[in-house]
């Protein structure tokens, strides 16, 4: 961090005195305009000296700009704005006078005999009516830039700390969308084992077994809101280990995901409240039912599906699982998603997810 801050430093110096130079080359060329006699580049070297000066001059105005600065429009501002108009007033006259004395010293070779003070200090007044209100209106933009640059810097300051906080916010929501999805489920699968415990004990005894199983590994997730695909994968494995001792052998699972989409990033638990729904509502009343998991490219987009043969999707039937599916998808891709729902009464659902593709994903 401190050799992005020096590198900052360095460039706004290399700015300041790069306008100056450039103020002191576009100075040369107007006098040259006007004296086309002399030396171009004697011009150049006496305005580079004298815009130097000025510049040298202008580090007090910005000093007192940090020490001061002007905070506002606002009448109770009056004695900020009058020492920055005073100290650019001084600064101005100061920094002419310099120049006059380096012009004085860069023509000595014109001046017949010793130098005459009197002669040089005649010419004084003129030089000030011809530049003053020019180098004034120069230290006006050099106080100007610095508050411009000021503001600038608190804008984007406040500015990443807004993103800073809709990211906490949004995480925060994520979160309490996921914490909603536990005790759903658990509520889910007590009550399978309940109705387990009597008619197969073993079964039950077997359920818990894989239920703790499942909750270490929720508990021992880390917080991110996206992972990668296989460990989504290795969650619903989990998870269809409890199911499968209540389905028994009335539930096949396929998977059909590429090798090369497994580090794709993924909403964390994402697929679970989908596989819920699609055993609840479309398999557990029969006989037998196949339950799909695919995951393809769609050129920048991930799709994510989940396919059941069961019973068929109902409008009307949208639970929490599913709701809070949408809403964290709203909350992570601000709308650059898309969820699509199909079901036919006796031919299944399939939900599918489209989620824009992280650089990391693989896949051509």
């Amino acid at each position: 961090m401190s050799d992005s801050r020096g590198a900052a430093f360095d460039r706004r110096w290399a700015w300041y005195w790069g306008i100056w130079g450039l103020l002191g080359l576009y100075m040369a060329s107007w006098d040259w305009a006007l004296y086309p006699s002399s030396s171009p580049l004697r011009l150049l070297a006496l305005n580079l000296l004298q815009n130097g000066t000025w510049g040298l001059l202008g580090l007090f105005l910005v000093w007192l700009a940090n020490r001061r600065p002007i905070e506002s429009f606002a009448w109770r501002e009056w004695r900020t704005w009058g020492l920055h108009l005073l100290a650019s007033v001084l600064v101005a006259a100061l920094g002419l006078f310099l120049a006059y004395v380096i012009s004085i010293l860069f023509n000595l070779s014109e001046w017949k005999g010793p130098l005459d003070l009197a002669k040089a200090a005649k010419g004084l007044p003129r030089f000030y009516r011809a530049y003053f209100h020019t180098n004034l209106l120069f230290m006006w933009a050099l106080v100007a830039a610095f508050h411009g640059l000021r503001i600038y810097r608190r804008y984007k300051a406040r500015e990443v700390e807004a993103a800073r906080l809709e990211a906490r916010f949004a995480e925060a929501q994520n979160l309490a969308l996921r914490m909603q999805l536990q005790p759903h489920f658990l509520f889910n699968t007590l009550h399978s084992i309940s109705a387990l415990i009597h008619a197969d004990p073993d079964a039950a005894d077997s359920m818990i077994s894989r239920l703790g199983d499942f909750l270490r590994m929720t508990l021992e997730a880390p917080p991110d809101q996206l992972v990668p695909l296989r460990k989504e994968l290795a969650f619903i494995e989990s998870y269809l280990a409890i199911e499968r001792i209540r389905f028994q052998d009335r539930l096949s699972v396929r998977v059909e995901i590429a090798q090369e989409l497994l580090e794709a990033k993924v909403p964390s638990f994402i697929l679970q409240p989908l596989v819920e729904n699609a055993l609840k509502h479309g398999l557990s009343d029969r006989p037998r039912g196949v339950l799909t998991l695919r995951a393809k490219r769609d050129s920048d987009l991930l799709v994510l599906e989940v396919q059941d043969d069961g019973e068929g999707f109902v409008a009307d039937r949208e639970g929490v699982g599913l709701s809070n599916v949408r809403a964290r998808l709203g909350l992570l891709y601000k709308g650059g998603h898309c969820i699509d729902i199909l079901g036919m009464a006796g031919h299944g659902t399939l939900v599918a997810l489209r989620l824009p593709l992280g650089p990391d994903a693989g896949g051509a």
